[in-house]
């Protein structure tokens, strides 16, 4: 993984990506689909899209009481964003989501799926990008105001995940039509299935079974 120069408020302890890093036991065929653009995947990240830390944001330290990731950060933007535009690819550590490697990735609040029928996954835990400090919307806002989307990276050749803006009319009420306003927090939501398994991890803790810390 590279040292490369990170944005204001980069945790020192995570390395920042400024694009993928491979697990060493992702195998040639999994590269191969991750390199294989399908038809149906039609949104891109295009040639002339920056590298490295993003002017579009800023990793803010959150201290609200009232917010979920209060003690935390999260991601803002720092300037006015249209609808369905691209914000920033979700760096981290590209990895196979199959026993026995599957088992380190378990407990991560950073691990997207790239892919369900190669069984590989994007987990930013211990190394990615901005786009790690995104929060979900709830108990935040009423509604999202951006999402993840898969995607094909031009300047890499590869599939990979992505944060955007709402298009305008999805899922964000009548503010939608003007995307994210400057200084915004950049909310998506995790989906229910996020929150059923650390219901179940919080529930396995209090009775004292499960994952060892």
């Amino acid at each position: 993984m590279g040292k490369d120069a990170a944005p204001k408020n980069w945790p020192s302890s995570i390395p920042y990506l400024s694009q993928p890093s491979y697990a060493t036991h992702v195998t040639k065929s999994q590269l191969q689909v991750m390199r294989t653009r399908t038809p149906e995947l039609t949104t891109e990240i295009p040639r002339e899209f920056p590298r490295g830390p993003s002017a579009l944001v800023k990793i803010v330290p959150i201290n609200d009481p009232s917010h979920p990731a209060n003690g935390q950060a999260g991601l803002f933007t720092a300037k006015h964003l249209p609808p369905g535009s691209l914000i920033l690819p979700y760096y981290g550590v590209v990895h196979s989501s199959l026993p026995p490697y599957s088992a380190a990735h378990e407990k991560s609040d950073y691990d997207l799926w790239l892919d369900r029928d190669a069984a590989l996954a994007v987990d930013a835990d211990k190394a990615g990008n901005e786009a790690r400090f995104v929060n979900d919307y709830r108990g935040v806002k009423e509604r999202p105001n951006s999402e993840f989307r898969e995607c094909w990276d031009i300047r890499r050749g590869e599939k990979c995940m992505a944060v955007f803006v709402l298009p305008a009319g999805k899922n964000a009420g009548k503010k939608a039509s003007v995307g994210v306003g400057k200084g915004e927090e950049i909310l998506v939501s995790y989906g229910k299935g996020f929150w059923s398994k650390r219901r179940d991890e919080h529930q396995d803790d209090d009775e004292g079974i499960g994952h060892s810390p």
